[in-house]
């Protein structure tokens, strides 16, 4: 809870599940002990980590690997590899949906005993109370352990005695020959690099400080217009080139360009039943590899070793920006380029002059900027349209969101507040449902009714 209230306040919103699951899978008692339910005894900490964030959470496959500090391939091994060692203990999928109820039914039914701990506990971090000392255990005198592991110790060079034999004397002019060292450790594999989980993160190091003020610069950007800014600051030349996406990823693996393949040999197998955008986006990652002079590629490979030495839950505070910063337009990424440029030119004094005014709008207000300057602009009159809205239907309305003009967001955010609840549910499934050309129609058709 400490850490979660530190790390929240400079992440978006939408990323604090995925921030506190990575903070509460990483605590030793979960990353290295074992479980007390019969069910998960068989299964080791890396496997059960997978399996729980899939039944007792409810991650889907990105949002749990990304809690793993993992890729999706490797996560769902893990799951594929926690049901395998289900089935050689004997437990079946019945057996663990019942399982799955019953957890369900703990989390959801604490003793008021466990829920009042719990509140108080809550209530400290957010006073900032100190934590309580752990209480001291009264050691317990080591000598008669000390005394069993010298026996045995003492048994065990007895037996080793019986099978040793004085080794023989070379001979003069006798040769020996030297012991085999153990070869060096291989290098990290360029397969392993192109599948990284946070592969986009690390081609781009110099977005991440744009990233990380990114609700900042939203908020300045918005009263600006994107050739204004465009014509004060040209970043053309400190930014990286984004790695090319193609539009669609063979479904076949062999149909992939010969270079590509090479990289992804490792899920040549699982190809086909990755999910269109990930097989798109490791595809992304190969040209850009590729595109890559050998000096860029072992710069990269140096950041990604620097990158996983880092703990979890630093590596899931810094991925929360970075990914608001990924589903951002590629104008809107240059506009937000810019405001950090044009920043960076600016007096300490007058960086922090805007950072305060910033600060001191409400909380609420400052997080609808960590989605653009677009959408962030306006997300007060369309936060209706978002009330109860899944988690997992979240992204693809916010893309549905981002493709529209702004006069068809201007009507749909009229529109929401207009229509009672049960009748918004119903637009967001209508819009969700209609071509991507017909959805502006759509809102003006139902504004006129």
């Amino acid at each position: 809870m400490r850490s979660f209230k530190a790390a929240s306040t400079t992440i978006p919103l939408s990323t604090w599940p995925a921030a506190f699951w990575a903070l509460l899978v990483a605590q030793e008692e979960l990353s290295g002990g074992q479980s007390d339910v019969p069910e998960l005894r068989a299964l080791s900490s890396g496997p059960r980590a997978a399996l729980l964030l899939r039944m007792v959470a409810g991650l889907d496959f990105p949002h749990a690997a990304g809690v793993l500090g993992v890729s999706e391939a490797t996560y769902r091994f893990a799951l594929q590899r926690a049901l395998q060692q289900l089935g050689e203990g004997g437990i079946s999928y019945a057996v663990l949906g019942a399982l799955r109820e019953r957890l369900h039914r703990q989390v959801k039914t604490l003793p008021e005993s466990r829920t009042a701990s719990l509140a108080a506990l809550r209530a400290a971090v957010l006073e900032d109370a100190p934590e309580a000392p752990p209480p001291v255990v009264e050691p317990v005198s080591p000598i008669w352990r000390r005394l069993g592991w010298g026996l045995l110790v003492l048994l065990g060079l007895g037996f080793a005695a019986t099978f040793w034999t004085p080794a023989p004397v070379l001979a003069p002019g006798g040769t020996e020959a030297l012991p085999v060292e153990a070869a060096p450790p291989r290098a990290p594999a360029t397969s392993d690099q192109v599948t990284h989980p946070d592969y986009a993160q690390l081609a781009a190091p110099g977005d991440e400080p744009v990233a990380a003020d990114l609700a900042l610069l939203s908020w300045i950007a918005s009263s600006e217009s994107a050739g204004n800014v465009g014509a004060r600051a040209d970043t053309s030349g400190s930014v990286p080139p984004e790695p090319p996406v193609p539009d669609d990823a063979p479904t076949a693996f062999q149909d992939l360009p010969q270079p590509q393949r090479a990289l992804l040999v490792p899920l040549a197998g699982a190809w086909p039943g990755l999910e269109a955008p990930i097989r798109r986006r490791l595809q992304s990652n190969a040209a850009h590899w590729l595109a890559l002079d050998p000096a860029q590629r072992e710069a990269l490979a140096a950041r990604m070793l620097a990158w996983d030495a880092l703990a979890a839950a630093e590596r899931a505070q810094r991925r929360g920006p970075f990914a608001a910063w990924q589903a951002l337009s590629q104008v809107e990424r240059e506009r937000l380029r810019a405001v950090f440029a044009e920043r960076a030119a600016m007096s300490p004094e007058q960086r922090q002059a805007q950072r305060d005014e910033f600060e001191a709008l409400p909380a609420d207000q400052r997080q609808e900027w960590w989605l653009g300057p677009e959408i962030g602009a306006g997300f007060a009159q369309l936060r209706p349209l978002f009330a109860f809205v899944p988690e997992g239907e979240r992204t693809a309305l916010l893309s549905l969101l981002r493709a529209l003009s702004p006069q068809a967001r201007a009507d749909l955010a009229l529109l929401a507040r207009r229509l009672p609840a049960n009748q918004r549910e119903s637009l967001r499934r209508d819009l969700m449902a209609a071509p991507p050309a017909e959805r502006e129609a759509l809102i003006r058709a139902r504004l006129e009714r």
